[in-house]
């Protein structure tokens, strides 16, 4: 490194240099104002533009390609080669989707370039087949590995479902309304290793019919169904319902719910198990302990989340032949809800109001026949502190008995008080006449 001598300058140079040099600073003074908010944005943008390039680039991990191959799940069945197939990227957070196309090869290889893996995102394969869309979902941990989409050839037989279990659950039953509800619960399986494909336009004949029917009880509503089954429809069919959805290989679920009314205290539903079942139970809550199922046989109780269950049960129930089943000693509606609902029918009072009537005029034609002519009491014609107790004590015995029927009254409770109550309305109807029912009177209330 080599230094350079000082310069020396004339005595006149160096007078008037300090001022040269300080020149600049003095004579941007004035203008520094008005361009400094300018700079600082602009160095800002530069800043910011720096800042964000460099990120991006880095940002999550690089781009992978992801590949795999598409296998025919059918003995025999043939390669699914030279089809389209599709990779859908779904970012769970942010709410978007990102789509990469493929071709499968002669082997029914495939391979998916430059795809942006997104953490805790969803991957889902997409394939069409033979009428027939299939699909696989994959996790972030098996992208390291070749992927694999299993489709089938289609079949229109029936006869390859079988039904494992089908339970019918009485979650709940509405005496006031006299409805039950239920939710079945149906376990099945397609046994063979082709989809079955129903066949929904070329129907001739009702037996050639191939996709899953239940049905109902008489007068059934509020239907809702839930199923692990890809697509079809739920349609009204018969007593019952149809689901005209594909069934692949394997084991899916179907469960329904509904509410259907009974008469009485007792209904039988025609439950036509059309595909059959390998067990048949029905399930009631031991709250409902008093009510028979028939012609099923019980079974020791089961556990349900923690709430203790009833069983019936049947075995090995053929395709088409079904149960009748009996509900008996269903719960009835009390006597005050009885009567409001007989008083808002109007063609019971148009039957009752003549009837009623003729009675009443042939008491009291009784009546005057057996007391005779009797002189007009000198006393007040109606005593009307002993009808409001003759009232009260109707009332008492009323609500008694409704109590009884909705089990909120024991039957040693309610045996014994009902004859006391009648015992004192005996009284207080013997003793209206005059004043010597006051006594009663106090007792009574």
């Amino acid at each position: 490194m080599t230094s350079r001598p000082l310069r020396k300058f004339p005595p006149s140079l160096r007078a008037a240099r300090p001022a040269a040099r300080c020149w600049p600073a003095a004579g941007l003074a004035p203008v520094l104002p008005a361009f400094l908010p300018a700079v600082i944005a602009v160095a800002m943008a530069v800043v910011l533009l720096a800042a964000m390039a460099t990120p991006l680039a880095a940002q999550g991990p690089a781009a992978i390609t992801l590949d795999g191959r598409a296998v025919n799940g059918t003995v025999g069945g043939s390669i699914p080669a030279n089809l389209p197939i599709t990779l859908h990227v779904i970012d769970g957070d942010a709410g978007r989707m990102a789509t990469y196309d493929a071709t499968t090869d002669d082997r029914g290889e495939f391979a998916f370039e430059g795809v942006a893996p997104q953490p805790g995102g969803s991957y889902v394969l997409v394939m069409d087949y033979a009428d027939m869309r299939y699909n696989a979902l994959l996790e972030a941990a098996e992208l390291t590995e070749p992927a694999e989409l299993t489709v089938y050839e289609i079949t229109r037989d029936l006869s390859v479902i079988e039904v494992a279990r089908q339970a019918m659950i009485i979650a709940d039953v509405d005496a006031a309304s006299r409805e039950i509800h239920a939710l079945e619960v149906v376990r099945l399986g397609n046994t063979g290793d082709r989809t079955l494909l129903p066949e929904l336009t070329n129907i001739t004949n009702p037996a050639d019919i191939n996709f899953l029917r239940f049905s109902l009880p008489a007068g059934a509503s509020e239907l809702d169904v839930q199923s692990t089954l890809p697509g079809g429809d739920i349609i009204p069919m018969g007593t019952g319902f149809a689901v005209t959805a594909p069934v692949l290989p394997g084991g899916h679920q179907i469960a329904y719910t509904y509410k259907f009314p009974y008469q009485d205290d007792a209904v039988a539903f025609n439950q036509r198990l059309i595909q059959g079942a390998g067990e048949y139970q029905v399930l009631a809550p031991v709250s409902l302990a008093q009510i028979g199922v028939s012609p099923l046989e019980p079974k020791p109780r089961i556990d349900v989340d923690g709430t203790p269950y009833l069983v019936w049960e049947e075995r090995d129930i053929p395709a088409r032949r079904g149960v009748v089943l009996q509900f008996s000693q269903l719960p009835q509606p009390g006597l005050a809800t009885r009567i409001a609902r007989s008083a808002a029918d109007g063609d019971l009072w148009l039957a009752v109001i003549p009837v009623a009537l003729a009675a009443a005029l042939a008491l009291l034609l009784l009546y005057g026949w057996l007391r005779g002519p009797r002189a007009a009491p000198a006393g007040p014609a109606l005593d009307r502190p002993a009808q409001r107790r003759r009232q009260s004590l109707v009332q008492a015995v009323a609500l008694l008995d409704e109590g009884f029927e909705q089990g909120r009254v024991a039957e040693g409770e309610y045996r014994p008080r009902r004859e006391e109550l009648l015992e004192r309305l005996r009284r207080a109807a013997g003793t209206s006449g005059g004043s010597g029912g006051s006594g009663e009177g106090d007792g009574a209330r």
